[in-house]
């Protein structure tokens, strides 16, 4: 079985993308870990191919090479905090119409491959550098959850997060309130998982 989790920094977590089977150092390496660890047995080949600063945009200019060519069995896919985060620091806006337009060419992509689909909803944590990030990771989110549709499994991360952290401080699960610390990715792969084990055969 082949998962290839598709996505920007939180996904890549530092891989050397010159080495393929180099799975980075966050949520995904754990997430691997935890599937060998539950089906020994399953010849599972697990491929990060996530890209730090891509934008949904961006995503879709190498979906063909990176998801469609690899004839994946399982895609998990987590983007869209770039789309926010480019049009803070380089003034590089995604309208909403935009972002849609987007995500959904995305889904329908991974879809006409014949793979099953996880989406992970991007996520912000509640830190003071942020704050001018959410109504536009609310609003992306939205989309993501109409595209959704209750049809594709979705992980409310976001919505998980908010919750955590009424009695949690943010720092803890994302310093910077995007990237997440150990134990966020740990949080993140331990949800994925549960996902995953849905499709495993």
């Amino acid at each position: 079985m082949k998962i290839i989790f598709f996505g920007d920094s939180i996904t890549d977590a530092e891989r050397d993308r010159e080495n393929p089977n180099d799975l980075g150092k966050g949520f995904v390496l754990f997430a691997a870990n935890k599937l060998r660890l539950l089906y020994p047995e399953k010849e599972l080949l697990i491929l990060n191919k996530g890209i730090g600063g891509e934008r949904t945009t961006e995503l879709l200019q190498r979906i063909e090479k990176d998801v469609v060519a690899e004839k994946p069995d399982l895609v998990v896919l987590l983007a869209g905090i770039n789309d926010v985060w480019r049009r803070m620091d380089g003034g590089e806006v995604t309208t909403e119409e935009q972002f849609r337009t987007n995500y959904k060419k995305l889904v329908e992509t991974i879809q006409g491959t014949g793979a099953k689909l996880i989406l992970i909803e991007s996520f912000l944590l509640d830190v003071a550098s942020k704050k001018n990030f959410r109504p536009y990771v609310d609003a992306f989110n939205k989309i993501i959850r109409e595209i959704a549709d209750g049809k594709i499994p979705l992980i409310p991360m976001d919505e998980i997060f908010r919750g955590l952290t009424q009695d949690i401080s943010p720092e803890k699960f994302a310093a910077d309130g995007v990237h997440p610390t150990h134990r966020g990715c740990r949080y993140i792969a331990n949800l994925a998982v549960k996902e995953i084990k849905k499709f495993v055969v």
